[in-house]
């Protein structure tokens, strides 16, 4: 079974370097730009992982964190943080289910790495 990935970012360039690097690592990918979008997404395409920017329009990735963790369906779904902003790291860990931060820019193998650790393929 492959497994999937939401990609919730708002720059249209980091979803497609995102999703050219994962799909040749056999993900299966989804993406969105808005926070809001970010919940119905993960009710539909119900990822194995979610990379979450930070800052994004409408609602916040601390937002979507906090609700992820007040419902059942989400509450287990690994997140890995993007964000430029390093010092963001602090407000996500609460959160048992976020489970590594990235910071902007990426060091893409380094990135790939926590996606394969926290989806579970890891070699």
């Amino acid at each position: 079974m492959q497994k999937r990935i939401l990609i919730v970012e708002d720059e249209a360039s980091i979803v497609d370097l995102l999703t050219l690097v994962l799909s040749r690592e056999g993900y299966e990918l989804a993406s969105c730009q808005t926070g809001r979008d970010a919940i119905n997404m993960m009710k539909e395409f119900h990822p194995h992982l979610v990379l979450l920017d930070v800052m994004l329009p409408g609602l916040d990735g601390a937002g979507i964190v906090k609700i992820m963790s007040e419902d059942e369906n989400l509450v287990n779904t690994p997140v890995i943080i993007t964000s430029a902003l390093v010092e963001s790291q602090r407000m996500f860990q609460m959160f048992p289910q976020v489970k590594a931060f990235c910071s902007k820019p990426f060091v893409l193998t380094d990135l790939v790495a926590k996606v394969k650790k926290h989806i579970g393929d890891e070699m």
